[in-house]
């Protein structure tokens, strides 16, 4: 198929300086005019005695004989004794600076010099003079011109120049009465023109920008048109160039002359579902090559909102159970096709303006409900095996550039050249809701399992955006203060019973006692515990600043937002679920924290057993595991007497740090089923920036994991740990194939 190619339609008047009103053009004695079309090409027209097609013409005096010039000539309507024909040459002339400023043409019998008017005229003037002069030869003579003009499709100016004249010169022929855009992007037009030949032209479709396009034309019998003519059908491939209700008109080549067929005032826009219905009404009646009709039977069996998979006259059969769609456009498809006797060839995503191929990247799946539930139906019966039941799908696919608003639907093309459709109904929710609930519904056991979590969940989430927390309201209990001492942020997704005996803590401790402390909670638990964390903060006669966030998936998204809510320089992060081993652990993390300003400090974390929970991550040399935390499990007494210890990626759980690092570390981080491989992408960021990170083992904080939410529990509690490690695995190194094309790129 031809590349569509758009061309700027050139407005009156844009080659000249002639004003409305303006008296009208005409030929004078020994003298001519001329049209810019472009840097190296311009048309002059004149009146003298010249006649016939041989034809030489000089632009001011080159040695030449025709100096690259096509001319043609016409009996003026109104001759004279000076001026029995007009001509139209098309002159080379590669210096736009320096102005024809005479011609010299030579018929073979006489040779006549013109002078050339220094001021251009506009091609519309142009042919305002050809239709003046020429009379019933207009026709012929703009078809001339404007077959020279066209013959080179790269050449914009040429282009629409000839489409001037065309539009300007030629009568209409016809109109097109209805136009329709199948979901293929093809274009659909009907209407009536003695002009149109059945098969396949070249079309310029006046659409703002005129796109060239490939025209497929059938004609038909309409008893309700002018006598002689015929209906025609026609399907435009345009490759999406051109929206069906922007069709003004389309001028096309046929029967040896260029033709105008506009659009109708009253043109009938046809909606995307019922365009095939109106190929269906007259595709019986049309006549036309058989390329022709197979593009027009091919634009027919085209998309109209119905299921039609059901309906097939083979033993095909499909059906989707669940279609999530995130907010940019992925979707995670999970269903079955029966096909035992394999008449599909393809299976494609589609909706307007996209289109993915999903049996190419889809994973599949035992289904055995399917083989049951068609097993005494006679069409089936005969070629089902009962060792292939691999009938399921899931598969996920992104349709860049297509249009969210509509209507998804799948398309099975069979080998007999039908094509079928089913139309989906997506539901929309982010991409970790939307893996969450498509894993729910396997069995671990399942054998597909690990290759539906490598080829369809994670590139789902590794490539999905992350929707930023932000903060809704904050109340302050008491006078909030921020310069009283570095503020703990702290974060809790669980809300009173993880708050409720931090604050008893930070209450019994002198030094947090009088520290601002902001506490972060997610949406629905602060709406459920505001009034009793307020009461708590008031008893305990703390000063706190109660924030709620909204789209917080964890505890760190929750960090995030407080870190958001104050002003200072520096801040000490905490986890709801930690709690400090004694007290005056504050102003000993904070002192080590101002002697290393701009660095993150982290205090060792141990599980109520006394073993350690985190005592320093480092980068792993090799292997799959990207970060070590080698003393995790050790006995806390073991590495308790540490000094100040360099490690490469801090805890964010509990940590000293500049509050610009958080805001950085946390911009656009991955989106993960849990917590500890999201912590483990803010450290490497942290590390990747040039941070110091250490480790204080003097002051221990005892805690646990953080809990999982219902849809994470239970079975799915191992399987979204091993999702989270390839995502972060996926997105750690693309970072690093582009830090480093960067720094191919600076080197």
């Amino acid at each position: 198929m031809r590349q569509a190619t758009a061309i700027e339609e050139r407005l009156a008047g844009t080659n000249g300086t002639r004003s409305a009103g303006a008296a009208p053009l005409r030929f004078g004695k020994g003298r001519a005019v001329c049209s810019r079309i472009d840097q190296e090409t311009v048309l002059v027209l004149g009146g003298g005695r010249t006649r016939g097609h041989s034809v030489s013409v000089r632009a001011d005096g080159a040695t030449s004989a025709r100096d690259g010039a096509f001319v043609a000539n016409w009996a003026l309507s109104a001759s004279s004794p000076s001026a029995t024909h007009g001509f139209a040459a098309l002159l080379t002339q590669p210096k736009p600076d320096q102005p024809i400023s005479m011609i010299d043409l030579d018929d073979g019998r006489m040779s006549e010099r013109f002078i050339v008017a220094p001021r251009p005229i506009s091609i519309e003037d142009a042919a305002t003079l050809i239709a003046q002069t020429a009379a019933g030869e207009t026709a012929a003579v703009v078809s001339r011109l404007a077959d020279q003009l066209m013959a080179q499709p790269g050449n914009r100016n040429r282009v629409s120049a000839g489409l001037s004249l065309i539009k300007a010169l030629q009568p209409s022929d016809g109109f097109i009465e209805l136009v329709g855009e199948t979901h293929d992007g093809v274009i659909v037009i009907m209407g009536w023109s003695r002009a149109f030949i059945p098969g396949r032209c070249r079309a310029y479709l006046l659409a703002g920008a005129t796109t060239v396009a490939d025209c497929f034309v059938a004609s038909f019998a309409r008893p309700d048109i002018p006598e002689g003519e015929l209906g025609f059908i026609a399907v435009l491939e345009t490759a999406g160039g051109v929206r069906a209700d922007a069709l003004k008109g389309i001028i096309y080549n046929a029967g040896g002359g260029w033709h105008l067929t506009p659009a109708h005032s009253r043109v009938q826009v046809s909606a995307a579902l019922d365009t095939p219905d109106h190929i269906r009404s007259v595709l019986l009646e049309a006549r036309a090559t058989p390329e022709a009709l197979l593009r027009l039977r091919s634009a027919a069996n085209a998309f109209t909102g119905k299921d039609t998979i059901s309906s097939l006259p083979y033993p095909v059969r499909m059906d989707v159970d669940r279609v999530f769609e995130t907010d940019e456009g992925d979707m995670l498809i999970s269903g079955w096709l029966l096909d035992p006797e394999q008449h599909v060839s393809a299976v494609k995503l589609r909706r307007p303006g996209g289109q993915a191929r999903l049996d190419d990247i889809w994973t599949r799946l035992d289904r055995v409900d399917v083989s049951q539930s068609f097993a005494d139906q006679p069409a089936f019966r005969a070629s089902l095996d009962n060792d292939e039941q691999a009938h399921g799908f899931v598969a996920h696919a992104k349709l860049p550039g297509s249009n969210l608003d509509a209507t998804p639907y799948l398309e099975l093309t069979l080998r007999e050249g039908r094509r079928a459709f089913l139309p989906l109904t997506p539901k929309r929710m982010p991409a970790r809701r939307a893996a969450l609930q498509q894993l729910a519904l396997f069995d671990t056991a399942n054998w597909a399992l690990p290759a539906i979590v490598d080829h369809q969940i994670v590139p789902l989430l590794s490539k999905a955006a992350c929707a930023a927390p932000r903060m809704e309201t904050f109340v302050d209990v008491g006078v909030f203060d921020e310069n009283a001492g570095v503020p703990i942020i702290v974060g809790s997704t669980v809300g009173v019973p993880e708050v409720g005996p931090l604050l008893a803590l930070v209450a019994l401790d002198p030094q947090t006692r009088c520290a601002p402390l902001v506490i972060v909670i997610s949406k629905p638990a602060f709406q459920r515990d505001l009034v009793r964390l307020r009461q708590l903060a008031r008893f305990y006669g703390l000063s706190v600043r109660l924030v709620c966030a909204a789209a917080a998936q964890d505890r760190f998204d929750l960090l995030s937002v407080g870190a958001e809510v104050v002003s200072c320089d520096t801040i000490v992060t905490m986890a709801g679920s930690l709690v400090p081993t004694g007290k005056g652990w504050y102003d000993a993390l904070t002192a080590v924290g101002l002697a290393h300003v701009g660095s993150v400090i982290s205090p060792m974390l141990a599980y109520d057993d006394h073993s350690v929970k985190w005592a320093g991550s480092w980068l792993a040399e090799d292997g799959d595991q990207l970060l070590l935390d080698r003393y995790a499990g050790y006995p806390l007494m073991a590495i308790a007497a540490l000094q100040l210890t360099r490690v490469d990626v801090a805890s964010l759980e509990c940590c000293i740090m500049p509050r610009a690092v958080m805001k950085d570390a946390m911009r656009d981080c991955g989106v993960y089923l849990g917590s500890k491989q999201k912590a483990s992408e803010i450290g490497l960021r942290i590390n990747r920036a040039g941070i110091p990170a250490f480790l204080l083992p003097s002051i221990q904080l005892l805690g646990c994991d953080e809990p999982m939410s219902g849809e994470q529990s239970g079975k799915l509690a191992a399987l979204a740990e091993r999702i989270d490690a390839e995502i972060l695995k996926s997105r750690w190194r693309s970072a690093h194939q582009s830090q480093r094309l960067c720094d191919r790129i600076s080197a």
